[in-house]
């Protein structure tokens, strides 16, 4: 085969991997590649790493120790154009340059202890050998990373920072230690290479099982902070089941109290006492607009949650402008009840630390089909976002707090929806996006 063919070889050998592996790095981070942006983000990354791969390959048949360049670049890359925390980054940066240097460097001993040659001509050897092993390896790790994408993409997200440093301490010395076999190998003979395959294979294996322990201890703290979310969840809905009641109740003596009181302004009118009469009248006003009803929605649990927010909003000085639909159905109350506590709650906290003539919260609900949006926009003294981009509880019993934003996250994606926090123009915006379970006759 002549040399042409073996430079283009490379060079769609060198694109086809790059867009493999970006795709897999952009999926981990869900890079959405629906819109334009996405896609340039992915085409842009493939191509600057396709042209890394051609530059070392035409410095070094084996990059080696040099191999660590192309954990640098997904790093750096994930850093600058995808969203996610910053141990997750390094994790997948570190874990997919070892899968690329686990299978490219397996494949090629594999492939030289079968036809019983050296490593040496596969890689500088124009050959069927190397090839056979161009086309093994890229196969592989396609299968590898649509697997692993399985897993990567939504289960391994909910790991603590001493966790994160763990394994990807694993993952970086398991590298490194699999670089420096394989550069043994290409200079050994074939019975020390029988056994340094074995060796890198061993490696493989202790990686296979650190990446299900991964998996499994992510599942295992994201079922507790499910747990967490559902106590506090459940906490809410007694809280505002008193609620109902206790409105009820104050419904009835209200009632009752209106009996007596027309009973008593009928006497007053009749006996000629008009200024007694607007005086009882303008008290019971007084009464009567400290527990109206100002937003029903059909639904009494609801009602109670938005009325007891916004009560206690107005009684804060706070200026609130609510607009909702009637029908909120398709979502349980009890989840409904909870999203919007937690919005309202972190809404007037943040609120209360503004100006008393600067202080206001709006809220929408708005239904379009099967799909509710929520919008809570409250005004803030500084800026959140920039103190506290996680958005982690600042109270200092964490065992007890910081569970809002979680409980918020967690009923999102139970109704397949979506949460968005933002700031715009002085104010704090939570935006969420859920689907509701609509029954079609």
């Amino acid at each position: 085969m002549n040399e042409p063919f073996w430079t283009v070889l490379e060079i769609i050998t060198n694109i086809y991997q790059s867009f493999l592996v970006m795709h897999f790095i952009c999926s981990s981070f869900n890079n959405d590649f629906r819109f334009s942006n996405g896609k340039m983000i992915f085409v842009f990354g493939s191509l600057i790493n396709a042209l890394l791969l051609t530059v070392l390959n035409e410095i070094t048949s084996y990059e080696g120790l040099l191999g660590i360049i192309y954990s640098i670049y997904f790093f750096s890359f994930s850093l600058l154009f995808l969203k996610g925390s910053v141990l997750k980054k390094l994790f997948i940066s570190i874990f997919t340059n070892l899968c690329i240097a686990g299978i490219s460097s397996a494949v090629p001993s594999f492939v030289s202890v079968v036809l019983k040659g050296s490593m040496d001509s596969i890689y500088n050897t124009n050959s069927v050998a190397r090839l056979l092993t161009i086309a093994i390896v890229q196969v592989v790790l396609t299968y590898l990373f649509l697997v692993l994408l399985h897993f990567t993409k939504d289960k391994v997200n909910s790991l603590k920072a001493k966790e994160w440093g763990l394994i990807i301490s694993i993952f970086g010395i398991s590298f490194i230690t699999f670089l420096v076999i394989h550069i043994a190998a290409l200079t050994s003979d074939l019975t020390s290479s029988i056994l340094l395959l074995t060796a890198e294979l061993g490696i493989i294996l202790i990686n296979v099982v650190c990446w299900y322990i991964t998996i499994s201890l992510s599942k295992s703290n994201k079922a507790k902070e499910e747990l967490i979310a559902l106590n506090k969840q459940n906490e809410y809905s007694q809280k505002y089941a008193q609620t109902v009641k206790e409105q009820y109740e104050q419904t009835r003596r209200l009632r009752h109290d209106m009996k007596q009181y027309n009973a008593v302004l009928d006497r007053l009118i009749s006996d000629k006492k008009y200024d007694e009469a607007r005086e009882l009248i303008s008290e019971n006003y007084k009464t009567i607009s400290q527990s109206e009803v100002v937003i029903d929605v059909g639904n009494d649990l609801i009602n109670a949650i938005l009325n007891s927010k916004l009560t206690l909003t107005k009684s804060l000085g706070i200026d609130v402008i609510c607009s909702t639909e009637k029908d909120l159905s398709g979502i349980e109350s009890a989840d409904l009840c909870s999203l919007i506590g937690n919005l309202l709650d972190n809404a007037i906290e943040a609120a209360q630390l503004c100006e008393p003539e600067k202080r206001s919260i709006e809220l929408n609900i708005s239904t379009s089909g099967s799909r509710m949006n929520i919008t809570v926009r409250n005004s803030i003294s500084r800026s959140v976002l920039k103190e506290n981009p996680k958005l982690t509880t600042t109270k200092s019993d964490r065992s007890e707090h910081g569970f809002g934003i979680k409980t918020i996250k967690f009923i999102s994606e139970k109704y397949n929806g979506s949460t968005d926090f933002y700031e715009e123009g002085g104010f704090f915006i939570s935006r969420i996006e859920i689907y509701r379970q609509l029954i079609t006759e």
